[in-house]
């Protein structure tokens, strides 16, 4: 995990002189696009400079905004947006993981000549005090369709309590390798529907391939490629129950270019095929949603109480 004194600065001097005024809640009653970006987590996406332009689903109709310094997107859990990369931003975006908050700090200075940059960080969710509280209240009010929730007010608060918190960190994971398979598994919960390999992410953490592996059959019981495996169905399974897209469409909005190899994994996690589990849904059946990262979590500490015995 990242050190404030490593990280990139927190921007709190931009965040302070354009304090949140407006904010754009993204929504899923409509199919998400592809590409778009969807997770399990909340998420805080705020434009620091230039222009952020994004396509969303509001009032049950997809429509594209455009945020600009003082504006703010959420995103509550399973919730889509459909960034448009084509105007100069440096935009900051918080997503809340189970454990951790991952912080980057986008720049797109040319569109038509320079690449995204991303500086990236990530500290220890804060389990009490206000930031949960705020967040829980959000969410609630986007459930329950408030137009008149006060969203700026409670962005504003929200990022002010993140300032304070990147200033005084909670307790960093004694364990480096079990806070590795935190971030790890944060980042392919974000990244899912992307060509993500086991070296690709290695090389974003800055291990080596085989120590990630070890990491994984140590700390988590189950190798690389199943956990991503189940994080690409688990979201299958979602798409499933909430939306009737084709299955070449789902596939490809997981992460799977082959659509009959999507199926055959799909079967060996699942039991069952797609198009068998979206019946069964229809008819009743219920399925708990997956909970994968606590599942990795639970069985790293139960690693970690038979090896102190």
């Amino acid at each position: 995990m990242n050190s404030p004194e490593s990280a990139p600065q927190w921007p709190e001097k931009l965040l302070r002189q354009q304090q949140v005024k407006r904010v754009f809640v993204c929504g899923r009653s409509i199919e998400p696009p592809l590409l778009s970006h969807v997770v399990n987590f909340p998420r805080l996406e705020v434009p620091l400079a230039g222009c952020y332009e994004n396509q969303i689903e509001s009032g049950q109709r997809k429509i594209v905004v455009q945020l600009k310094p003082g504006d703010a997107l959420f995103a509550p859990p399973n919730c889509w947006n459909l960034p448009i990369w084509r105007k100069p931003v440096r935009l900051m975006s918080v997503l809340f993981g189970k454990k951790q908050l991952g912080i980057s700090i986008v720049t797109l200075n040319d569109p038509a000549q320079s690449p995204l940059t991303a500086e990236k960080f990530t500290q220890t969710r804060p389990l009490t005090g206000p930031i949960p509280k705020i967040l829980d209240a959000m969410i609630d009010l986007q459930a329950a369709g408030d137009a008149n929730a006060p969203f700026a007010e409670l962005a504003q608060a929200l990022l002010q309590c993140l300032g304070s918190s990147y200033h005084r960190p909670e307790p960093v994971e004694s364990c480096p390798a079990k806070s590795l398979l935190e971030e790890v598994c944060v980042y392919l919960q974000n990244h899912y529907p992307y060509d993500v390999t086991r070296e690709s992410v290695a090389r974003h953490f800055g291990v080596s391939p085989n120590y990630l592996s070890r990491v994984f059959q140590l700390q988590g019981h189950m190798t690389f490629s199943s956990y991503l495996m189940h994080v690409r169905t688990d979201r299958a399974k979602f798409l499933l129950r909430n939306y009737n897209l084709k299955l070449d469409d789902i596939a490809a909005r997981c992460g799977y270019r082959d659509t009959a190899y999507f199926c055959r994994v799909f079967k060996k996690i699942a039991k069952v095929t797609p198009a068998e589990y979206r019946a069964n849904q229809k008819v009743g059946a219920t399925d708990p949603a997956l909970q994968l990262e606590n599942h990795v979590m639970a069985l790293a500490n139960a690693n970690e109480d038979v090896a102190r015995r």
